[in-house]
């Protein structure tokens, strides 16, 4: 099965440019949209529909999607905006494609990866814009940082139970937030015992380190053996990446913002593949 995979395409801060149609559209089977495609996701349901009518689309919400609205209505009308079409709007949810799973979640993070998740969360209370512009409870409410933390653990427990399910055929997880620390980390070029920068916590509110869910666990107190996804799909970071880590291929390919000519005629992430697909 073919997968053009893309992510944090924010048409809303683009300009010039759309998604390759015609001869231009690469050969897949089905899209896969890891997140931040267009604030409020029922718009982001419709935008899809418009431009891929002819295979099924896996559509993840980013933080984006809930910025100027409340996170659970925009997902419950995204939902009722891909009734019934090609587009499935996973939130802790599996779509079954032929005999390829898809499970997809948001996912948010853990704010551990740099071991002190309480000053990642003042920090990121303080400094993001996803709490400040999404809100909760029927709008009542903001949303704060041990909210995203409550969703993460949630997604977490749904991505460990569906590794653990029977399965024929390949698992791709899809999530918008990373699963795993940046390159550099995994090389270990950072000092861990330097005191660190504010913006530099804040990477734990884009990435998690959840390595120990693409390493395959045994059979133990009574709990099924657990098998990793064959494929982890995610964005958000505004990179590429293309890695292995234990049995399960790690890729992002996110746009990131722009083109908006004439001051920016590119888009933040240099390496993006507008036609990128690979194989499962």
């Amino acid at each position: 099965m073919l997968l053009w995979i893309l992510s944090d395409l924010h048409v809303e801060l683009t300009r010039g440019w759309d998604l390759p149609s015609g001869a231009e559209r690469p050969q897949f089977d089905v899209l896969v949209v890891a997140g931040d495609l267009i604030p409020r996701a029922e718009l982001g349901v419709k935008w899809l529909r418009e431009r891929v009518t002819d295979r099924p689309v896996i559509y993840v919400m980013g933080n984006h999607e809930a910025y100027g609205t409340d996170i659970q209505r925009t997902l419950e009308k995204a939902k009722a905006a891909a009734a019934g079409t090609n587009v499935h709007v996973l939130e802790n949810e599996t779509a079954r494609v032929g005999d390829v799973t898809f499970a997809g979640a948001t996912l948010w993070t853990d704010f551990a990866l740099n071991g002190d998740a309480h000053r990642a969360m003042l920090v990121a209370a303080h400094r993001m814009n996803d709490y400040k512009k999404i809100r909760i409870a029927a709008y009542r409410q903001p949303f704060l940082p041990h909210h995203s933390l409550t969703r993460h653990l949630k997604s977490r427990a749904f991505l460990k139970i569906e590794m653990r399910k029977p399965r024929g055929g390949p698992l791709v997880v899809v999530t918008h937030h990373a699963p795993i620390p940046s390159r550099a980390r995994r090389l270990g070029l950072y000092d861990p015992g330097a005191r660190l920068s504010d913006e530099e916590v804040l990477t734990a509110a884009y990435r998690s380190a959840l390595g120990s869910l693409m390493w395959p666990e045994p059979v133990a107190n009574g709990r099924p053996e657990l098998r990793p996804a064959d494929l982890w799909v995610y964005g958000h970071t505004h990179e590429s990446e293309d890695t292995v880590i234990g049995a399960t291929r790690v890729v992002s390919n996110a746009k990131g913002y722009g083109p908006w000519p004439p001051q920016q005629r590119a888009w933040d992430n240099p390496h993006f593949d507008p036609n990128l697909v690979i194989e499962i």
